[in-house]
């Protein structure tokens, strides 16, 4: 048969008792409620006067590129392969990449 005692070398659990005791009406009151961390807020409906965010430019872009890349790594795990003069539609970060590299048409 398990003891109900308590260890007496058991602090942790002994001030966890005395807590509870003292503020068991605290505890009661509070039961069933929500908490959050933080405190919400009222609820602020914004001014029309706000500016609006930075412009965000086109997920994608139609280029030519000026010579045959075969087989290019932009970011990882993609390769692409682009022929000369062809019209290609590619992400804007590829866009970016060969554009400052010098291999898009203007």
């Amino acid at each position: 048969m398990a003891s109900s005692r308590k260890s007496p070398r058991d602090a942790t659990g002994r001030k966890a008792v005395e807590l509870a005791e003292a503020h068991a009406e605290e505890l009661a009151e509070r039961a069933g409620r929500i908490s959050t961390i933080n405190p919400i807020d009222e609820v602020v409906v914004a001014d029309e006067d706000v500016e609006a965010g930075p412009e965000v430019g086109p997920a994608e872009r139609r280029m030519r590129v000026n010579t045959d890349l075969e087989n290019v790594v932009i970011g990882q795990g993609t390769n692409y392969t682009f022929l000369r003069g062809k019209v290609y539609t590619v992400p804007a970060h590829v866009y970016d990449h060969l554009e400052e590299k010098g291999y898009v048409y203007h």
